[in-house]
């Protein structure tokens, strides 16, 4: 019997079927059908995605105002993540929990990422499931327009956002505050931030990566903010009031997006699956997942050890290690939103690739042989700029390869597959240490080398990793090609 015919199409093929229609000088064929190879006998339908083109976005209006909801939630969940680094770093040198370790604390930062991106699935679901009820309780008449994300899915997460930090500040052991900071605070993070993602690309196209850019940059301004507010509260206050107070200001933060937020699905026909796996192999998709997993461990290396690495191997005090956090948090606010405009007029994949290879050399050439705070201050406002990228490009790079309609199904998984990197990168970092110190007996900032090391090189890797799109989008291995 003859082989069943698979549904792949090469650009040639697709490109043809489309001669008959209107030129478009954005016509990018990858863009219009969603191509993989699946084994015979359990293929789905091919994926043809809905873009931007298909059903036209505004590329503003409305989505101004998304825009700065969106940057408003980044500030008062990823912001308040960010100085985790500055927490960790004086309960190491205050012993303030018994039982707690380098290590054990690194497991606490990594958790509540991984339980945030877990939340995938579940917040696909509750969006789809409750799309249309509560919406409507608020008295909302045009309900198709107010599909997603809802006050079913947000609110939780809010709540779980304020009540992590409240919680976690009232702990008197380790085990309670992992719960609260690790499970509690990541189930807001993942119920707040997930469902709002994809919203972006029901408003913009063409400006797409720089609106998200432009949103991005408020978890480095929530960065900024508290990691000075947050060392200021510890000083003259106490870790339990630091915790509460950050806690408020995530509540004040997150409350406008709850009433404001609305997206374009009926319009955008999209579609948000809570669990499609075969985007796991999809041909295109499969080098942005492993690029994404790459990716993360190396951010949360940097983000969570470079604070412990100025205050514990050169001696810098606790107030030069929280301002290096405000330095990250600052070249955040100028790169995202800088990396954006790149991302859009120099095409996607190409500048997320540049991107993670200035990373990755700046943290092998400046970051390793580092020895001073004037030093580190370049790097933490370099990899500021450049190691939380991916939280900006994400969607960018993924509406680029899916398209807009499958986006939310794909971003699903695409989080649900940096579940374990998120969990684990840091505590491998801190397992070098110790082999370092322990083994090598090493000391000062080489007993940080192996760490550091790993850290420059998985974003190095990451970029040559996402190449694997770029070919698939552009049919060859040009390297200059915009894609």
């Amino acid at each position: 019997m003859a082989r069943q015919q698979t549904s792949v199409e090469t650009k040639s093929d697709i490109e043809a079927q489309y001669s008959t229609s209107a030129p478009n000088p954005d016509f990018n064929a990858h863009e219009k059908i969603g191509e993989e190879t699946i084994p015979e006998g359990d293929a789905p339908a091919p994926v043809v995605p809905a873009t931007a083109d298909d059903s036209p976005a505004p590329d503003g209006g409305y989505g101004w105002v998304i825009v700065a909801c969106y940057a408003c939630c980044n500030a008062g969940t990823w912001g308040v993540n960010t100085t985790y680094g500055v927490y960790s770093s004086y309960y190491l040198a205050n012993n303030y929990f018994s039982g707690g370790s380098t290590l054990g604390y690194a497991w606490v930062g990594g958790l509540s990422v991984a339980v945030a991106l877990t939340m995938g699935p579940v917040a696909n679901y509750l969006t789809t499931k409750f799309g249309f009820r509560i919406p409507y309780a608020l008295g909302v008449s045009n309900l198709d327009e107010y599909r997603a994300p809802t006050v079913l899915t947000t609110l939780p997460g809010a709540l779980c956002v304020v009540l992590g930090q409240c919680m976690a500040g009232i702990c008197t052991s380790f085990g309670t505050f992992l719960v609260c900071q690790g499970v509690v605070f990541g189930l807001g993070l993942g119920l707040t931030m997930i469902p709002v993602q994809p919203l972006m690309a029901h408003w913009f196209h063409r400006r797409l990566a720089l609106a998200q850019g432009i949103a991005a940059c408020g978890s480095g301004a929530g960065g900024l903010l508290m990691a000075n507010t947050t060392r200021v509260l510890l000083e003259k206050l106490s870790v339990k009031w630091a915790l509460i107070i950050n806690g408020l200001i995530s509540a004040a933060l997150l409350t406008p997006g709850l009433f404001l937020f609305k997206g374009r699905h009926k319009q955008m026909k999209a579609r948000q699956a809570p669990l499609e796996f075969k985007w796991l192999w999809h041909q295109g998709f499969v080098w942005v997942w492993i690029w994404g997993a790459f990716t993360i461990m190396s951010y949360f290396i940097a983000i969570y050890s470079l604070a412990s690495f100025a205050t514990h191997a050169i001696g810098l005090s606790q107030t030069q290690g929280a301002a290096l956090q405000s330095i990250l948090s600052a070249g955040q606010m100028i790169g995202r939103p800088l990396w954006g405009y790149f991302l859009d007029t120099g095409g996607r994949v190409n500048l997320s690739i540049i991107c993670y290879i200035i990373c990755g050399l700046s943290t092998l050439c400046i970051w390793l042989p580092s020895k001073s705070f004037g030093v580190l201050i370049f790097y933490a406002l370099v990899q500021g700029m450049t190691g939380g990228t991916i939280w900006s490009a994400a969607t960018p790079v993924a509406a680029k390869v899916v398209g807009v309609q499958h986006l939310a199904s794909a971003l699903s998984m695409f989080w649900l597959s940096l579940v374990v990197p998120a969990l684990v990168g840091q505590p491998i970092a801190i397992a070098l240490l110790n082999y370092s110190t322990d083994h090598l007996h090493r000391t000062g900032p080489e007993s940080y080398y192996i760490s550091i090391g790993l850290c420059g090189g998985m974003s190095i890797v990451s970029a040559l990793l996402l190449y694997g799109s770029k070919r698939w989008l552009q049919g060859s291995w040009k390297l200059f090609q915009k894609t």
